[in-house]
């Protein structure tokens, strides 16, 4: 009788601490990596990597999240963002054959942030992570394949 109570609390305090961390957790779906260049300098070295790169990536979009709120007359971030979405038909139709709710992370994304104090910082999904929740080709892909090749893709940049 004992075991049991001891391990429903277990149990307990487990479920507790989980739902109190849950928040922190969140920082772990992205990756974070500084570039050592200028803001201007790490979205052209990305647009420059991503056009001449022999693995079928392409840019599906660009998107300065400034000048869009601009347009939109929402005002301005107190820092520099610009978003690419960046397409690989290579890798999203082997994925998408197998589960296509996965369309929902595709097209990748990386966001170039300028920092008011000047520091630049690049931000992505954490496929490797998102990906050992899957098995076989879908975790193939997001674990080994696009993790090194959006390194491929950040090179000289980070």
């Amino acid at each position: 009788m004992m075991f049991i109570i001891g391990f429903i609390s277990c149990l307990i305090v487990i479920g507790i601490i989980g739902i109190v961390m849950m928040p922190r957790f969140g920082k772990f779906f992205f990756v974070k990596d500084d570039s050592r260049i200028s803001f201007e300098d790490t979205l052209e070295t990305i647009r420059k990597n991503v056009d001449t790169n022999d693995k079928g990536w392409f840019i599906t979009s660009e998107k300065d999240y400034n000048l869009t709120y601009r347009k939109k007359e929402k005002g301005e971030l107190p820092f520099r963002l610009v978003e690419f979405k960046i397409g690989n038909s290579n890798h999203s139709y082997p994925v998408n054959r197998v589960f296509p709710a996965l369309a929902t992370f595709m097209p990748s994304a990386l966001a170039v942030v300028e920092y008011r104090d000047g520091k630049v910082v690049i931000y992505r999904k954490n496929t490797s992570l998102l990906g050992r929740f899957f098995s076989g080709v879908i975790r193939k892909v997001m674990t080994k394949e696009v993790p090194v090749d959006m390194d491929e893709i950040l090179q000289g940049a980070i």
